[in-house]
Order: C-alpha cells, then sequence, then structure tokens
C-alpha cells in the first residue's frame, strides 16, 4: 500500500489554498529554533556551458609524455672451464644394473595360414555368369 500524507490534497484541481505540508519527519525531528536546516549536496539541475566540441583525447592521452625506452646492457661473465676430471657418466649409467635378457615368450602363438601350394582351377562369376547364356541363346539357327 503507498503512503499518502493526510494532510495534502489529492483533487486534480487545486482551489486555490496553500496546503500545509506536515510530514512524519517534521513531527519526530523538530527544528530547533534559529538552526538552519543542512543544504543538499545534490548539483543543481542547471545546463552546464558549453565547453567546445568533443574530441577524443583524452586525459591520459594529453598529460602523457612519451620517454625513449633503454634495455638494460647486460655484460656476460667470461667463460671458465671447470678443473679437475669431468664424469662422463650418465644417472642411467649409475642406476641401471645390467642382467642377462632370454628370449621372448609370446603370449599369443603366431599367426599362420593354412594354404596349401595347389592350384586353384575355377570359373570366376564373370566368366560364368548367365547373361553370356542368354545371349548365345537368343541367336538364330
Amino acid at each position: 500500500i503507498r503512503h499518502r500524507c493526510c494532510h495534502r490534497t489529492t483533487r486534480i484541481y487545486d482551489t486555490g489554498a496553500q496546503p500545509y505540508h506536515k510530514t512524519e519527519y517534521g513531527e519526530k525531528y523538530p527544528g530547533y529554533g534559529s538552526v538552519c536546516p543542512p543544504e543538499s549536496c545534490r548539483p543543481s539541475a542547471q545546463l552546464r556551458p558549453d565547453h567546445g566540441t568533443m574530441n577524443s583525447t583524452s586525459t591520459f592521452k594529453s598529460d602523457y609524455i612519451p620517454h625513449e625506452v633503454k634495455l638494460p646492457s647486460r655484460t656476460q661473465p667470461e667463460y671458465r672451464p671447470k678443473s679437475g676430471d669431468i664424469d662422463l657418466g650418465t644417472v642411467y649409467r649409475r642406476d641401471y644394473s645390467p642382467h642377462k635378457v632370454g628370449p621372448v615368450v609370446l603370449a599369443r602363438p603366431r599367426e599362420s595360414r593354412h594354404t596349401t601350394g595347389a592350384r586353384l582351377d575355377t570359373i570366376p562369376t564373370y566368366r560364368g555368369n548367365d547373361t553370356c547364356h542368354l545371349h548365345k541363346e537368343s541367336k538364330p539357327t
């Protein structure tokens, strides 16, 4: 339900009498005599003066001053070879203990083809086609 103040007029056309603005805030917090109420911090609803045309220059672009970028120079230290004997063994050679390796046992037997060396003498399907026989029979005798 919308709150309506009972002291304000709700009619569309006013009869000319001044409305009595009595609010709930004024009833709970009465004024302190000659002390003025605080002013609102909200800016006034006035049109701002024309500052000219807008361009694409932002405050960062207008304040930015380009500087030359220089990479820091690094001096490479002089090469000094290590003294003493060099161990040419790798970690693998040190950790690996050699042992004899036997033949590998297969889990499945090898695939074998059951073929014979005999020659296959048959008529292929394209030679034994029935349409060839039909053409031979259709010839008039």
